[in-house]
């Protein structure tokens, strides 16, 4: 064999070398180790873990004692991403990563739901680290940010089949639903901090964060402040009137958030802007002429009409710039559908991540198959 040979292709095929041959390099097999380490760790404190709650609750420690490892974690990923010398676009990135965990934990309910984001989020970003590096070795790994996700949702339900067996513990299907979160969370927010070759994931993860943020800052001008509002509204001209307030300030304030992404892809992104607020008007006048007749069949309307609205004044804004801009019309009105009942289930940011979810990942792809399309077009020439 030549020079060049991996050294892990060298190594004898005897028992004591056979564990060492499965990795490619030295640093993937400690990343594994902490993974097993940490994984250890988990499931052996899960007995422990309820009384040593309570113990720090009754002292009044519990808040504390998680605040004060979440910060030294903090600390510590922040003390190695600066390092790197982040630009001033970097720097907004890892703010808006940060806000999404702030509205995240401020959502749940104790500190025993948040270890579960800091717990399997170290989880995550092990295994996908250990994944990239085999990466980097030459290993064929596919859809390595899918495949963590997947891991770590699959070693969450392993932890509360351990639990299920265990006395005064229960299985609980929330927590692998924030086991899996936590997985995504960590995986979205390594790719967004990452540097960029391309468009993809960064420009997903803040087209995502102005259409969460801009939702649950503009609900709070009408009277959807908090979930259930849907279910809770009346036949009354004021009280539509303030939802309608709600849902149009949110909708202009996420079209002036998204317009920050798109200006750089887009000629005359400012249109993107015109267009949420020309939504806004046209289901305004739809809602208060039907309103006339019959208010709750106005405010449904109004509900439906948006997403589908939107979807065709952006449409318009692409079309002349971006090849199948149509597809951004049913990615507007799935992503409104999906979102209304998640929104009003969970909270308002969950209604503007959803919707954000479906028209990012839309125009990520059309973006992208349009350089794709541009570079072919000068290489032909």
């Amino acid at each position: 064999m030549t020079g060049s040979t991996p050294e892990f292709m060298l190594t004898p095929s005897t028992p004591g070398n056979e564990l060492i041959s499965t990795f490619f390099s030295d640093r993937e097999q400690r990343l594994w180790l902490w993974t097993a380490v940490v994984l250890v760790a988990i499931y052996s404190s899960l007995g422990l873990a309820p009384m040593l709650a309570e113990e720090l609750r009754e002292r009044n420690l519990l808040r504390v004692s998680f605040a004060l490892v979440l910060l030294l974690m903090v600390g510590a990923v922040v003390w190695q991403w600066v390092k790197r010398r982040p630009g001033w676009r970097d720097v907004g990135v890892a703010l808006g990563v940060a806000f999404a965990y702030l509205v995240t934990f401020a959502r749940m309910g104790s500190p025993e739901e948040r270890t579960h984001l800091v717990e399997y989020g170290v989880v995550a970003a092990l295994i996908h680290q250990a994944l990239l590096e085999r990466v980097r070795h030459g290993g064929q790994v596919p859809k390595p940010a899918a495949l963590t996700v997947a891991f770590t949702a699959v070693l969450g339900v392993l932890d509360e089949s351990i639990q299920s067996i265990l006395p005064n513990r229960v299985f609980a299907v929330a927590d692998i639903f924030f086991n899996a979160l936590a997985g995504f969370m960590v995986v979205v927010a390594r790719l967004a901090i990452a540097p960029q070759r391309r468009l993809g994931w960064r420009f997903w993860f803040l087209w995502f964060m102005g259409g969460a943020v801009g939702f649950e800052l503009g609900m709070q001008w009408g009277a959807f402040a908090e979930p259930g509002g849907i279910n809770t509204f009346k036949s009354s001209p004021t009280v539509m009137w303030a939802g309608f307030l709600g849902v149009a300030v949110a909708g202009v304030l996420v079209g002036m958030l998204q317009w920050l992404v798109l200006r750089r892809h887009v000629a005359r992104a400012g249109r993107w802007v015109l267009a949420s607020l020309g939504a806004a008007a046209i289901v305004g006048v739809v809602m208060f002429g039907v309103g006339t007749v019959n208010a709750d069949a106005a405010w449904l309307l109004g509900l439906g009409l948006f997403g589908p609205v939107v979807g065709v004044l952006h449409w318009l804004v692409l079309r002349r710039q971006v090849a199948r801009a149509g597809w951004v019309v049913l990615a507007s009105t799935v992503g409104w559908i999906v979102g209304m009942p998640v929104g009003d289930a969970v909270a308002w940011f969950a209604l503007g991540g959803a919707y954000a979810i479906a028209t990012g990942t839309t125009l990520v792809w059309l973006l992208r198959r349009g350089q794709a399309i541009t570079r072919a077009g000068r290489l032909a020439h």
